[in-house]
């Protein structure tokens, strides 16, 4: 075999595994970046059922705090409505039967003082039947505002995790894709440069087999 023969051979080997090399060295790194992807990919879809519950919440939020919205109601009630509420009647009904028997021995059940203790029960009754339906409708209203609130909560935390984790994710992807470039490119530059050297090494051996 001559010395070009071997030079070119030599060289061609390692332009070979150069490339090589740096096709290995890219697959390495392509998988990598895959592997990142799919942790991200399994990250949003664990939390999705959560974003989805925390979309949902925040669009009823939205809708009950809107004008007209049932959070936005002012507890307003008529005596109709009052005298509706559970166990008024009943109330109703037990006080004034307790003082007309209170009154009915002694000055009758419709005398001056029977009609004014019953006023005064009827309209204490009635404060009273208010102000707990006030505290009722109040904190119904909270309990659907909080309830609603603590889901719209759980989507936003479950958003900012699948954010981070795509923020951090990304990057490494990115990273390892540009890295294997860089390795395929190293691999190309260094064949080339194998190659390119051949004449060179020819020219410099035939120097010194000619007596330099």
């Amino acid at each position: 075999m001559g010395i070009g023969a071997a030079i070119g051979g030599a060289g061609l080997l390692g332009g070979i595994g150069s490339i090589i090399g740096g096709q290995q060295q890219a697959s390495g790194q392509e998988a990598a970046a895959n592997t990142q992807w799919n942790m991200f990919n399994t990250i949003n879809k664990q939390e999705q059922p959560f974003i989805q519950g925390g979309y949902g919440a925040e669009t009823q939020l939205n809708e009950m705090l809107a004008p007209g919205g049932y959070l936005t109601q002012q507890f307003n009630p008529t005596m109709q409505q009052l005298e509706q509420y559970p166990g008024y009647q009943f109330a109703l009904q037990q006080g004034e039967q307790a003082i007309n028997n209170q009154n009915a021995p002694t000055v009758g059940a419709l005398s001056g003082p029977a009609l004014k203790s019953l006023m005064s029960f009827n309209q204490g009754l009635a404060s009273q039947t208010y102000q707990n339906a006030f505290n009722n409708f109040q904190t119904q209203q909270n309990n659907i505002f909080n309830r609603l609130s603590g889901i719209a909560s759980l989507g936003q935390n479950a958003a900012s995790q699948v954010g981070n984790a795509g923020a951090q994710l990304g990057t490494g992807v990115a990273q390892a894709q540009a890295a294997a470039a860089g390795s395929q490119a190293a691999g190309t530059v260094g064949a080339t440069n194998a190659i390119a050297g051949l004449p060179m090494q020819y020219a410099g051996i035939q120097y010194l087999l000619n007596g330099g």
